[in-house]
C-alpha cells in the first residue's frame, strides 16, 4: 500500500524487519508482540496516511485500513 519494504518499516519504527513481517502476517506466536512495538509500527503507517478502523466502523464493515487520500 505504501511501497515500503519490511526493512524500511523496521528502520522507521526502530524494530527488526522480521518482527514487522511476523506482525503483518499475524504470525507472532502465543506471547504476541509488545504493545510498544505495535504503537511504533502504527505511528509509522499513520504518519504516511494509513487510517486504521475497527470492526463495525464505516466505510467497510470489519477491521482494516485505508489511505487518507482514498477516503472519498
Amino acid at each position: 500500500m505504501l511501497n515500503l519494504s519490511v526493512r524500511e518499516v523496521g528502520q522507521l519504527a526502530n524494530v527488526q524487519p522480521n518482527t514487522v513481517s511476523r506482525i503483518e502476517q499475524d504470525n507472532f506466536g502465543s506471547r504476541g508482540p509488545l504493545a510498544m512495538t505495535i504503537e511504533a509500527l502504527r505511528r509509522v503507517y499513520e504518519e504516511r496516511g494509513v487510517v486504521f478502523f475497527d470492526d463495525g466502523e464505516t466505510p467497510p464493515q470489519g477491521p482494516g485500513v485505508w489511505l487518507k487520500d482514498q477516503q472519498g
